[in-house]
């Protein structure tokens, strides 16, 4: 029997998991053992769900709990923090067990790649939503139409999450689908976009200037936050002969500029510490960010030295910005540690609301003397908290690479990305069977009488939805 352990720090993203792996469990026989190193409080709801009788939860309540549990278990699932993870991949390579996360690969990761490789043990990174079903995705077409002779000349990638329509109750017209941090920490990264063959750094302070409108069929104001590092996607995807390849982060209009506000204020900060003398207040820190003024109310001074307007101010004010409040329980206390206080207080979805995941490429290529544009779209409206679009775009696509290799389908070893063909296959193949699927078009922009070469890819379907596991 096949022993798989899953270590979480939150349910919000990991129900879908769990209820995945525990029917699947049922069937060839392997035992799915939960962890939490973050207290009973992340499991808790996940006991009263029906699939809780077939899963095994322990309590894991340090790093030596930890370590003694990885030495029992055929494979470790971690969606945890960064930090508890370079701890948890250590333990893998140590003990000879193989590790699937949905997790960024970081340099420090990238740095255990010799020590997996020597362990014969399998170490597969960024196997989320974005990243993650964009790798899957999108290798697949970048292959297809590299074997069939074509050259890929443009890739703008974009995805993104945001609260369903219908559930929009305030005035960001957004909520926390995803975790608080990685909002926090958007654009952080090596963000730099290659736009016909020139190479553009697109810096911190500069990024939601550059945001650009996008249209997708079906989701009015839409636009996309450049992010991420186009070297790092070109080398990845194998792009070479491309001239110009982007990644976007897609929200809705109006988004990008209270948040631009958010940045000039310094509110995404995490290194410098805040020591306040007097008047512990957000309002009061808010007033020490801006230039000295004993007179002039804090909404003057954001117009005046930030150009907020009135809607802009009013979200801001809904946020607490304006407030009294404080944030309880740290030893430090940073500008983002004020930010994450107020976006989960404020922004949190409530259990009834429902997100919507959204995922678009868009490559051109030339094939006998043509210029070819294919698009694939994911659109898909979660059911609630707990089963939300994002957990189960993140959870299947976890699930679906766990799957594959308990299975014996994926058989590499060594530090990976889901980028080579047989890892991104047998995960494709899965989540085409959960119903996983894209929109695809694929047609010429020159010369539209000539007949297609190419046949579309294989998965058709416009929705995101799990009919064996519902």
């Amino acid at each position: 029997m096949k022993t798989v352990l899953v270590l979480l720090s939150t349910d919000q993203f990991s129900v879908p998991l769990v209820r995945y792996l525990a029917l699947e469990g049922k069937r060839y026989g392997w035992k799915i053992c939960v962890g939490s190193m973050f207290g009973e409080s992340c499991v808790r709801r996940m006991r009263e769900e029906k699939f809780s009788n077939d899963v095994l939860f322990i309590n894991i309540t340090d790093y030596r709990q930890c370590d003694h549990a990885i030495r029992k278990v055929d494979l470790v699932i971690g969606m945890i923090p960064d930090v508890m993870l370079l701890q948890v991949a250590d333990s893998c390579i140590a003990h000879g067990k193989d590790l699937i996360t949905p997790s960024r690969l970081t340099r420090q990761l990238v740095a255990k790649k010799s020590q997996a490789e020597k362990s014969d043990v399998l170490l597969l990174f960024e196997c989320g939503f974005s990243p993650g079903l964009d790798h899957v995705t999108l290798k697949k077409a970048i292959d297809n139409i590299h074997i069939r002779g074509g050259k890929i000349a443009s890739l703008k990638t974009y995805s993104g999450s945001q609260i369903a329509e219908s559930y929009i109750d305030n005035p960001w017209e957004y909520k926390l689908t995803e975790p608080s941090r990685e909002l926090i920490n958007l654009g952080k990264g090596n963000n730099r976009h290659l736009l016909n063959g020139q190479l553009q750094h697109i810096p911190y302070h500069q990024l939601l200037d550059r945001s650009e409108p996008i249209v997708i069929q079906g989701l009015p104001d839409i636009v996309a936050i450049p992010e991420g590092d186009a070297l790092y996607y070109r080398k990845l995807y194998d792009l070479t002969e491309a001239h110009t390849v982007t990644k976007g982060r897609l929200v809705r209009k109006g988004f990008e500029r209270i948040w631009k506000l958010i940045v000039q204020l310094g509110l995404t900060d995490n290194t410098n510490r805040i020591e306040l003398f007097e008047n512990k207040s957000i309002r009061y820190f808010l007033r020490s960010l801006l230039p000295y003024s004993p007179t002039e109310p804090l909404e003057t001074q954001l117009q005046k030295h930030l150009g907020a307007n009135w809607i802009e101010l009013e979200a801001l004010r809904w946020l607490g910005l304006f407030e009294d409040d404080w944030p309880e329980g740290h030893r430090e206390i940073t500008p983002a540690i004020i930010l994450q206080h107020l976006l989960e207080k404020k922004l949190s979805m409530r259990a009834e609301d429902k997100d919507c995941i959204v995922m678009r490429h868009e490559l051109e290529y030339d094939y006998q003397n043509f210029r070819h544009k294919f698009t694939s779209t994911l659109i898909t409206q979660g059911e609630d908290l707990l089963n939300s679009a994002t957990a189960k775009a993140i959870s299947l696509t976890t699930g679906a690479a766990a799957k594959a290799y308990l299975v014996g389908n994926i058989k590499v070893k060594g530090l990976h990305t889901p980028t080579k063909k047989e890892i991104y296959d047998p995960i494709l193949n899965e989540l085409d069977d959960l119903g996983v699927a894209f929109h695809v078009e694929d047609k010429k922009i020159l010369d539209a009488d000539v007949k297609e070469p190419f046949d579309q890819i294989e998965y058709i379907v416009s929705q995101l939805h799990t009919p064996r596991y519902s």
